[in-house]
C-alpha cells in the first residue's frame, strides 16, 4: 500500500467516524428534546433550610444536558411560606414552598413544585436524627449506628419526601401518634393543591365538593352478613367455594384475602397468609395497582352527576397545559378509556407515581404524541392521572385526600393506605355493592342511575368514532369471569373486582402478588361462582 492510499484510508476513516458521531449526536439531541419532560430540577443545597437563609434559586439535577437544548437554563425561583406568602428569607421554622417554571425548548413551561423544611437553632440534623431514630426503639435500646444518622440526614437534605416527613415530626416535636403510610405525603399533597390554585389564579374560586345525597324511600342494600339463603347459595356450595380458595393460597402461599357477596349478603370473607408478620383478615389493606381505575371512575362520577363536569369535556378546560386546538378530543372520556395518544411509558408510571405528584401533567405535556387522541386505544395509565389532577384543582385537595372524605367516609371504608398502596377486601366489595346498587348504599346516593349507566363498558363509536370497541369509566367488560354482562377492574398485583349485575354478585379479591398458577385457580373459582348462580 502507497503512502497515499493508506492517508487516503485514514482521511476516509476520520471522515466517518465524525459523520457518524454528528449524526449520533443529533439523534440524542432530538431525543433530548422529546423526552424533556422528565428533566428535575431541585433547590440549590437541597431540602433542608435555615433562619435567616436567603432563599436559593431551583437548579437543574443535569444541567450539563439542559444546556445542549436550552439557551437560557436558569430557573425562575419563587419561595412561599406555610401561609402562602411570597418570601425570600426563611424568617421562621416550618414549612416552604418553592415553585419554578423551568424553561424547555418547545411547548409550555415546565412547573413543578416542591416543599423544603426549615430548621430552627434548638439542634443540629445529626442531634434531630439520632432523637428520631431513638423514639421509634424500645425505650432499653439506646444505642445508634453512625450510619443510620447520616443516612437519614442525607434523606432529609436530599429528597422532597426527607424534607416533608422531617417538618411533621418537627410539628408534632417527634411525638407523632400512629401515622398510615403515606399520609404526610398525601397532607403535603394537599397543599400543593392549594399552592397550585393560587399561582392559577383559582384561589378566589369556591371549592367544589361533593357529597353523597341522603336517599329517600327504603335504603339500599348494604354489605352485611346474614343467612346464607338469603344469598341463594347452600352450604354445600360455599363449601366447594371455600375448598377452592383453600386450594390456591395452597398452592401459591401468596397472602390474599376474598369477600364474596350476593345481594350484599357476605358469602364468605376470608384471609390467607401473612403481612408484615400480622394474619391476613379482611380489613388487612393490600395492593389496588389499576384496580385503583374504578376508584378514581367513581370520583369522576360524582362529578359528572352534579353537572360540575362532562364526560365528553375537554381536559384543557381545567388544565391549561393542554388547552390546545390539538387537544380539543382529548376528554375524560378519552382519558379514562385510554385513547389520549400519549406515549407515558410504565417504566416512567413506576418511576414517577402519580399519587402526590400535584404537579404531574407538566411532565405529561412534553410527552410524545404518538397519535391524535381518540384515534387509538392503548392501556396504560396517563389518561387517569390528568383525570385526577384535573379534579384536584375543583376540589382544593389531593385526589385520595377527597376520595377519603367524599366517598370512603360516607361508605364506611376505613384502614386504607394513601394513594391506594393499602386497600381491603372488605372496602372492595363496598365499592362493588355501591356499584351493583346502581350509584346507591344504604341511605345515600352517590349518583344516579343514569350515570351509572354512562361510566359502565359500553360502545365507544358514537363518542369516539374511530374506537370500535367497549369501554367504561374506571371499568372493563368482565363477562369472562362472572357470565354476560359483568364488569369491573383488576390490578397487576392480582386484586379484582367483578360485579354480575344480573345476580347482585360481587366478587373483591386484594393480593400483593399473584403468585404461582394465578390464572388456574383464578378460572376454577369464577367457573364454581358462574356455576352456583346458573343453578
Amino acid at each position: 500500500m502507497s503512502h497515499s492510499q493508506g492517508s487516503s484510508r485514514y482521511v476516509f476513516t476520520a471522515l466517518f467516524f465524525c459523520v457518524v458521531s454528528i449524526t449520533q449526536a443529533g439523534v440524542e439531541e432530538a431525543e433530548l428534546k422529546e423526552r424533556f419532560g422528565e428533566q428535575q430540577f431541585a433547590p440549590a443545597g437541597g431540602f433542608i433550610l435555615q433562619p435567616g437563609q436567603k432563599l436559593p434559586d431551583l437548579v437543574w439535577e443535569q444541567p450539563q444536558q439542559v444546556s445542549r437544548v436550552v439557551e437560557q437554563p436558569a430557573i425562575p425561583t419563587r419561595w412561599f411560606n406555610a401561609r402562602f406568602e411570597e418570601v425570600r428569607t426563611a424568617r421562621e421554622p416550618g414549612r416552604y414552598y418553592v415553585y419554578g417554571e423551568a424553561p424547555v425548548p418547545a411547548g409550555p413551561v415546565l412547573r413543578r413544585a416542591m416543599t423544603c423544611c426549615c430548621v430552627g437553632n434548638d439542634g443540629s440534623l445529626e442531634e434531630l436524627a439520632q432523637k428520631r431514630l431513638l423514639s421509634q426503639r424500645p425505650a432499653t435500646d439506646t444505642s445508634l449506628k453512625p450510619d443510620d444518622v447520616t443516612t437519614l440526614v442525607r434523606h432529609w437534605q436530599n429528597s422532597e419526601e426527607g424534607a416533608v416527613e422531617l417538618a411533621a415530626l418537627l410539628e408534632a416535636d417527634f411525638k407523632p401518634g400512629p401515622v398510615r403510610r403515606g399520609q404526610w405525603q398525601m397532607e403535603n399533597a394537599t397543599q400543593h393543591v392549594r399552592l397550585k390554585r393560587k399561582l392559577m389564579g383559582l384561589d378566589h374560586k369556591p371549592i367544589v365538593k361533593v357529597v353523597p345525597q341522603p336517599l329517600h324511600g327504603e335504603p339500599a342494600p348494604v354489605l352485611r352478613t346474614a343467612p346464607l339463603d338469603e344469598a341463594e347459595i347452600t352450604a354445600a356450595q360455599l363449601k366447594q367455594i371455600e375448598s377452592k380458595l383453600d386450594a390456591w393460597y395452597a398452592a401459591s402461599s401468596e397472602p390474599m384475602a376474598v369477600v364474596i357477596a350476593r345481594n350484599g349478603v357476605i358469602v364468605t370473607a376470608k384471609g390467607y397468609g401473612t403481612v408484615d408478620g400480622q394474619a391476613v383478615t379482611v380489613d388487612t389493606p393490600m395492593k389496588l395497582d389499576s384496580a385503583m381505575k374504578p376508584l378514581i371512575g367513581l370520583q369522576l362520577a360524582t362529578y359528572i352527576d352534579r353537572g360540575i363536569l362532562r364526560l365528553d369535556q375537554p381536559i384543557g378546560e381545567i388544565l391549561p397545559d393542554f388547552d390546545t386546538p390539538r387537544d380539543r378530543s382529548l376528554t375524560f372520556r378519552a382519558a379514562h378509556v385510554h385513547a389520549t395518544g400519549i406515549h407515558f411509558p410504565w417504566a416512567l408510571a413506576f418511576e414517577r407515581l402519580f399519587y402526590f405528584h400535584t404537579w404531574h401533567e407538566a411532565l405529561i405535556a412534553h410527552c410524545k404524541r404518538e397519535w391524535e387522541p381518540g384515534a387509538r386505544h392503548r392501556y396504560g395509565v396517563v389518561g387517569v392521572i390528568l383525570s385526577v389532577r384535573a379534579l384536584e384543582l375543583l376540589r382544593g385537595r389531593n385526589y385520595w385526600d377527597a376520595m377519603e372524605r367524599d366517598l370512603f367516609q360516607p361508605l364506611g371504608i376505613h384502614n386504607v393506605l394513601p394513594g391506594g398502596t393499602g386497600f381491603s377486601a372488605e372496602s372492595l366489595a363496598r365499592i362493588g355493592v355501591l356499584l351493583d346498587n346502581r350509584g346507591r348504599y344504604g341511605k345515600w346516593e352517590f349518583f344516579s342511575r343514569e350515570t351509572h349507566a354512562a361510566i359502565l363498558p359500553t360502545s365507544l363509536k358514537p363518542y369516539l368514532p374511530e374506537l370500535n370497541m367497549q369501554y367504561g369509566i374506571g371499568l372493563q367488560d368482565e363477562s369472562q369471569y362472572l357470565g354476560p354482562g359483568s364488569y369491573g377492574h383488576g390490578g397487576g398485583c392480582g386484586t379484582l373486582l367483578v360485579i354480575n349485575p344480573e345476580q347482585h354478585l360481587v366478587f373483591a379479591m386484594v393480593r400483593n402478588g399473584q403468585g404461582k398458577e394465578f390464572k388456574k385457580y383464578r378460572t376454577e373459582v369464577m367457573d364454581l361462582l358462574k356455576a352456583w348462580i346458573n343453578e
